[in-house]
């Protein structure tokens, strides 16, 4: 046999041998997508994520798109030409990025495109960085890497795997600014409602002003048309109802359980308005700085029906500007009612009783010193959460709790308030569920414990709760729990008890 018929024939032998590789593993020229990752791959978002359950076939999805951009070669839009900077993001290097994304991104990754034909030659282990023949380059990071290995030169494209933290989102998403690059993400939400990506990704893509910009898509395990008859059912045996939402159907759950499950807000949020000076108007306040410090106001009519409608929620600001929001809401609203409604106690967080030995002071003392007076708030937290419930919806199926709809932040919390969850999955199966509740987005629920709590368990709308101060505190408060003229006089008070309405 000739050298030239030698060579012909091991041609047709490499030939046939590749034909054998991808019948038996076919790569991006076999991939078929399902219809929901065929939306998901089409759309032109520059922040894309697929929710999914578990073999849904969103890091299939995931890995394929990347493939797509590596290769500069897109089915179904205009993506960059080559070449460019890729990164795939998983949890951990050993679990997620070496067991699982690099193996599915070799899976559809056709071996003549990687520099010198094979993975050997192409990716360098030590610097986690694949290299294609057009240059392109693709590089595997995690999140539990340092967060600074994640900064540096721009990139073309980032895919994240599973869910990870909001710092490492803001960072990778500072790397595609230079060259306008897009961002996806595939994940089961097993965190539920109380991660930021609820608000900040699939929240925020509902809204009309993020139309074209973020996009995310819900794609359940029965989507996946390759999916094995009856092995969804072995995989979601013995879980909880929440767990097969999540797993199975790709949804955000409030993980832990919400705690106002009563809480509809159809029935409970009603059309802005001011209560009459016939209700009684009082105040609920929760205080914090780094985190919001929230007034709620309120008024409760003669059957015990409370309806809340304003609210004041900022965080970053000294007690002096709350007090001045609250003065100047309290006189608007008396302006909008032509009426003095002006709140008969205002009743808060326990805590703002508690002196600075450097200060000498407190968060109640500075209230009080600009004429809003506090009554402490009862903290017994499994009993206001009851009481707050029978208010939503009792036993009865009778509701007593009605908020407006201007009232944005404490509607969001009774939406998202849930009950605490053990940090470790392991002390969770060992241990009983929790009895208090996540101490996050709870600032506005908070307000309105105390409200609640304030009240009394028949209430006709008509009762004052006593004004209780530390030893030797100067309340200037009468017996009937108003603020007296020694405040009127106070220099830096509104003057508005002397107001007079037609």
């Amino acid at each position: 046999m000739s050298k030239a018929q030698k060579s012909q024939k091991e041609m047709f032998q490499d030939l046939a041998a590749q034909f054998r590789r991808s019948a038996r593993k076919p790569n991006i020229h076999g991939y078929s997508p399902h219809p929901k990752q065929r939306n998901f791959h089409a759309s032109e978002a520059k922040i894309r994520a697929l929710l999914g359950g578990n073999r849904s076939g969103k890091t299939v999805a995931g890995a394929s798109e990347g493939v797509f951009y590596a290769l500069g070669q897109h089915p179904f839009k205009e993506v960059p030409k080559p070449p460019t900077q890729g990164r795939i993001i998983g949890s951990d290097f050993v679990n997620s990025v070496e067991k699982i994304l690099r193996p599915e991104f070799a899976r559809w990754m056709p071996l003549s495109a990687i520099k010198g034909g094979s993975w050997e030659h192409g990716y360098d282990k030590e610097a986690r960085v694949l290299t294609l023949e057009n240059d392109s380059t693709v590089e595997f990071l995690s999140t539990d890497q340092e967060l600074d290995k994640h900064a540096g030169a721009s990139r073309s494209w980032i895919w994240f795997d599973e869910e990870f933290p909001y710092d490492y989102f803001v960072e990778n998403k500072m790397r595609l600014l230079d060259q306008n690059g897009d961002m996806w993400m595939t994940l089961t939400p097993l965190e539920g409602m109380s991660g930021w990506l609820f608000d900040d990704i699939y929240s925020a893509s509902l809204l009309p002003e993020n139309q074209g910009i973020i996009e995310s898509f819900v794609v359940e395990m029965e989507d996946n048309p390759y999916l094995a008859l009856g092995e969804a059912s072995a995989l979601l045996a013995g879980l909880t109802k929440d767990e097969i939402e999540a797993r199975k159907k790709g949804k955000f759950v409030q993980v832990g359980g919400l705690i106002y499950k009563e809480f509809e807000p159809e029935v409970n949020v009603i059309e802005p308005f001011i209560p009459p000076s016939e209700y009684l108007h009082f105040n609920g306040m929760d205080h914090g700085f780094n985190n919001p410090t929230c007034w709620l106001w309120a008024a409760v009519d003669k059957d015990g029906r409370m309806f809340v409608y304003d609210e004041h929620y900022e965080s970053g600001k000294i007690v002096s500007y709350h007090a001045k929001v609250v003065n100047e809401k309290n006189l608007a609203h008396c302006e909008q009612a032509r009426t003095n409604i002006m709140p008969a106690y205002s009743v808060g967080d326990p805590s703002i009783r508690n002196v600075d030995p450097i200060t000498g002071t407190s968060v109640l003392l500075e209230y009080i010193e600009f004429g809003i007076p506090i009554v402490l708030g009862n903290n017994d937290v499994a009993a206001g959460i009851n009481r707050v419930s029978r208010y939503i919806k009792d036993h009865e199926g009778i509701t007593k709790l009605y908020i407006t709809r201007n009232c944005v932040n404490l509607i969001w919390e009774m939406g998202r308030y849930r009950w605490g969850t053990w940090a470790q999955k392991k002390v969770a199966r060992d241990k009983n569920k929790k009895e208090e509740p996540h101490k996050r987005n709870d600032h506005a629920c908070d307000a309105l414990r105390y409200m609640i709590a304030s009240r009394p368990e028949v209430d006709s709308g008509t009762d004052v709760p006593p004004m209780q101060y530390p030893a030797g505190t100067s309340t200037a408060v009468n017996a009937t729990g108003r603020i007296d003229e020694g405040l009127v006089n106070a220099g830096r008070r509104h003057e508005y008890d002397a107001l007079e309405y037609d």
